[in-house]
């Protein structure tokens, strides 16, 4: 019973790591793209590069490693440095927002527009 219960939890995180590397690499693939933007920010676009290439390395990372040894890893680097941990978490968190809010563009379109009030939205 012990084995199959231990079967199934390494399963299902397995199959959460495969998805979790397969995010990383597509919010990676959005930077990128998002980054044809930016061709005016001279500094900006190397930057949002580099973040992209370390995302693609950390996505590899997490597709080869077990989960013990990712968890260790996090918790090494977050309490060595806690502003680039902020960093990067608010920078997945606001990825994640975009990759969601873009796959849902066509709902919004669906629905009926609010009337439009005259002079700055005042009756």
């Amino acid at each position: 019973m012990a084995d199959a219960v231990r079967d199934q939890a390494s399963g299902y995180a397995d199959r959460r790591k495969t998805e979790a590397a397969g995010f990383l690499s597509e919010l990676a693939r959005a930077l990128r793209s998002g980054g044809g933007e930016l061709d005016g920010q001279a500094q900006a676009k190397p930057f949002v590069h580099a973040v992209a290439d370390n995302l693609d390395a950390l996505s590899d990372r997490v597709a080869r490693r077990g989960w013990h040894d990712l968890y260790r890893d996090a918790e090494a680097v977050a309490k060595g440095n806690p502003l680039a941990t902020a960093l990067v978490v608010g920078t997945l968190g606001y990825g994640a927002f975009h990759l969601l809010r873009s796959g849902k563009g066509d709902a919004h379109k669906s629905r009926v527009p609010e009337p439009k009030q005259a002079w700055g939205g005042y009756p």
